[in-house]
């Protein structure tokens, strides 16, 4: 039966190639290796083999991605899910419905005379801003070796990437959180890699596509359609290095090889998943943070947030299975 649902469902998909594309916009909030998945099924024309026009765009913050999906100007984004959270207490009707990354894709780096996660107890650590994707693997970081964020260890923020590198740099803080590329900058500094945050189980959803439920009511096969052809694109990814380098190189503008190597197999070959179900557990942890400034966050649920049903059906299919066992 299962084998029989994954041919008719591969079947249809063909059937578009001989129609007209579907066009649809998909904003995505940063050009680092996180959002990668959209530039491998764009690069390797696998949207156009299942009957998709996809334009691309690239907006600035996840403040300005929501505002525009909310504004009935394009379906999906990726982005990450507190913007969500914060989008549908305030009405919206934004979903999640897969979760692509779901560690944190962060090292700790210190200054050089700090060995230890341990050793940060009464020191500071920098996070871009409070409620960011680093604030959170931060919090995370230190709680996992026995430290108290904010009581045993100061939560500052630090601004962007290469302000956070400049703070620990000069001593304002004592450790930070960074992904790649300033990770490699903090490296030619001298700072001390005391943690690849990765490594610790999250379910936590970093990254991953987000629709509107006004737009999956009424285009199912749509969504369907471009999720496999994302999913076949980051299997590509993780079995071909070369193209999966070849493409962050032209959407970095940067073909540096050390920072190429480090986004491929750190963030794509290590921690793109598939399937790709919606991270849970890392939703009671935003909502659990939010309280403070929402109350409404207090009655809410994770499952308020996320729509698998998608994924689950190309998963009973057996799809995925088909794209992990060609890796």
């Amino acid at each position: 039966m299962k084998s029989l649902l994954l041919i008719a469902i591969l079947c249809w998909s063909n059937l578009a190639d001989a129609q007209q594309l579907d066009k649809i916009r998909v904003a995505r909030s940063s050009d680092s290796a996180t959002e990668a998945a959209l530039w491998f099924a764009k690069d390797a024309g696998l949207y156009e083999k299942h009957g998709l026009s996809v334009e691309l765009l690239r907006l600035s913050g996840s403040s300005l991605v929501v505002s525009t999906m909310l504004a009935g100007e394009m379906p999906f984004s990726q982005i990450g899910a507190a913007a969500v959270i914060d989008a549908n207490l305030a009405g919206g009707d934004l979903v999640i419905i897969t979760t692509l990354i779901k560690n944190f894709v962060y090292y700790i780096y210190s200054r050089p005379e700090i060995q230890t996660v341990a050793d940060l107890k009464g020191k500071a650590i920098g996070v871009t801003r409070y409620g960011a994707n680093s604030d959170f693997a931060a919090r995370f970081a230190v709680a996992k070796f026995g430290l108290q964020p904010e009581k045993d260890v100061a939560i500052l923020q630090t601004g962007g990437p290469a302000e956070s590198v400049s703070a620990l740099n000069t001593n304002r803080i004592q450790a930070v959180a960074l992904t790649a590329p300033a990770t490699i900058r903090a490296r030619k500094l001298g700072l001390r890699e005391i943690l690849d945050v990765s490594k610790l189980e999250a379910n936590f959803p970093f990254n991953g596509m987000v629709a509107t439920r006004s737009y999956l009511r009424t285009n199912g096969a749509v969504v369907r359609r471009f999720l496999m052809a994302q999913a076949e694109g980051v299997a590509l990814a993780k079995r071909d290095a070369n193209f999966a380098k070849k493409v962050m190189a032209k959407y970095f503008r940067n073909d540096d090889k050390e920072l190429l190597d480090e986004s491929y197999n750190w963030i794509v070959k290590q921690n793109y998943i598939l399937p790709p179900y919606p991270a849970l557990a890392g939703l009671s942890t935003i909502l659990k943070a939010t309280e403070a400034r929402n109350p409404k966050a207090k009655s809410a649920k994770p499952e308020d947030f996320v729509d698998s049903r998608f994924v689950q059906e190309l998963d009973r299919s057996g799809f995925f299975a088909e794209l992990n066992k060609a890796q």
